[in-house]
């Protein structure tokens, strides 16, 4: 629920989804462009001059160089981060020891200004992080550790993060959705806090002063994700601004800084594109979802954003599309509403059409702090493009980037990398089996797979601890909604005996005689 406070502020919010539209046609930015809430529009072949070929074939042949340049920024980017992280961390300690009066007795003015002073190192610390980061994810290697965990938890943390870019100029980070204890997603923590974070400070970046931000959690109209929003009342992206996103690399929504470009990779790492809608002069919604129940919506959001990244490598192969994104325009009445949907960039699946699914377990021996060891190493060999969903305490689902020869390698790789890390370590892996990624039924094979997986293990699990529950699901708490049931079903039954007796009376004072 949205605090009292911000009640006043939510139909502005909720203008980035309002208003009376006209709708004449849409602006054809890319060959392929898509309407909002689900509506197709089918592109008009056209026949093209000799000189129209010509400038083509150049456009064509320009994202190389754009990319071989993007590369060697990010390359220099990185390096340059690794020099200015230790005098920063210098420079923010040394204001610190100032700031807490151990080198001498300072006013609460001077304290005052240490304070932005140590405020301004974290912001620019965060910066240093982010380009540190930006390489890794464009490799392909991120090194995530994907598991359940309760919504609540993750605002708590981003909460505790955005003290340093909310304080000094009294913006509010209000939460929507947010509260209910039982809603898990499956995430890396530390990456979807960062990518929050990313989100929301770009939102404060463009907001004025004792205004508010809103970060909205719904779920996704499949029902199989969780719908993160963060909206902010700034002023708005416009459409040359929104072109410039798709085609430079470090733009963010105030037009500066890391924002979007390590934030779109981040989304990937969730099975995410990240969504920009936005209104001149209203603000600004950015969004992504995540899987929220259970293994069947991990299958379907996983196989949904890897036949996403098949399709988009197939029109760039055919020359269909000249852009990694979609700008999407509405003609209306009031300030048009634009969107855009940015999906990861740098790495590319080995194989397009293809990946290979198997199981792997450790011996019944095995301890479940080793067990919990080994999901870190395993999901941390992965590359961007690959799944391991732990399916029990010693099981796990992959899903690899190979085919039947590059295969034996990865898990002979997973295999030595666990032995060096862990101590009598067992392994098996089942017989793996390739399927297709552009198949019909590719999502409802990999669901069969991790569902069927998650009962089985389960079924032949005994539970010693009755808090104990299986993985996906919210941890066991005391609850009175079972009192409350009972309570509200007994002033039922007093209110229905009531009306009752009242009914008896009626009838019973109608048939007395009449003196």
């Amino acid at each position: 629920m949205i605090t009292p406070r911000s009640r006043s502020k939510t139909n502005k919010f909720s203008l980035l989804r309002s208003g009376r539209t006209v709708r004449r046609g849409v602006e054809r930015v890319s060959p392929s462009v898509s309407l909002p809430h689900g509506q197709s529009a089918v592109a008009t072949p056209a026949v093209a001059t000799p000189a129209e070929n010509t400038r083509l074939d150049a456009v064509k042949s320009e994202p190389s160089g754009i990319e071989q340049s993007v590369r060697e920024m990010i390359q220099m980017l990185s390096e340059t981060a690794h020099d200015l992280r230790s005098p920063l961390t210098t420079i923010r300690e040394s204001v610190r020891l100032v700031h807490d009066g151990e080198v001498g007795s300072v006013s609460e003015e001077q304290r005052s200004f240490l304070e932005s002073a140590i405020h301004q190192c974290d912001c620019i610390d965060q910066m240093v992080g982010e380009m540190l980061h930006l390489d890794r994810l464009r490799t392909g290697l991120p090194r995530t550790h994907r598991r359940w965990i309760p919504v609540s938890s993750i605002r708590d943390s981003v909460q505790d993060t955005m003290a340093p870019w909310t304080m000094p100029r009294n913006i509010a980070v209000l939460w929507d959705g947010a509260d209910e204890p039982s809603r898990m997603v499956y995430a890396d923590p530390a990456i979807l806090r960062r990518l929050l974070v990313n989100l929301i400070v770009n939102a404060i970046r463009v907001t004025r002063e004792n205004e508010e931000v809103l970060v909205r959690v719904s779920p996704a109209e499949n029902g199989e994700a969780l719908h993160w929003s963060v909206i902010d009342q700034g002023a708005g992206i416009s459409q040359a601004q929104m072109k410039r996103m798709e085609t430079e690399q470090f733009a963010s929504t105030s037009g500066e800084g890391l924002g979007l470009a390590i934030s779109r990779q981040l989304a990937a790492l969730h099975f995410s594109r990240l969504r920009l809608r936005s209104r001149v002069g209203y603000g600004t919604e950015v969004s992504f979802q995540t899987p929220t129940s259970g293994p069947r919506s991990v299958a379907k959001c996983w196989i949904r954003w890897r036949q996403q990244i098949g399709a988009q490598q197939a029109a760039h192969a055919n020359q269909e599309s000249l852009s990694r994104s979609r700008i999407q325009r509405r003609v209306r009445l009031d300030p048009p509403l634009l969107s855009v949907e940015l999906s990861q960039q740098g790495n590319s699946p080995r194989f397009a059409n293809r990946v290979s699914l198997g199981t792997v377990s450790l011996g019944a021996a095995m301890s479940r702090p080793d067990a919990d060891e080994f999901d870190q190493m395993l999901q941390k060999e992965l590359r961007l493009f690959e799944l391991a969903y732990r399916v029990d305490t010693r099981a796990w689902v992959c899903v690899m980037d190979a085919d039947n020869e590059t295969l034996a390698n990865r898990m002979q790789n997973i295999s030595d990398t666990a032995e060096q890390t862990i101590s009598a370590v067992r392994l098996k892996w089942s017989d793996a089996s390739v399927m297709g990624i552009d198949h019909p039924m590719a999502a409802a094979k990999l669901t069969d797979l991790l569902v069927r997986k998650t009962l089985s293990s389960t079924s032949q699990t005994t539970i010693a601890n009755n808090d104990q529950v299986r993985l996906g699901t919210a941890p066991i708490e005391s609850s009175n909604a079972a009192s409350v049931r009972l309570d509200q079903e007994l002033k039922r039954l007093s209110a229905q005996l009531r009306r009752q007796s009242k009914t008896f009376k009626t009838q019973a004072a109608a048939l007395r005689p009449t003196p």
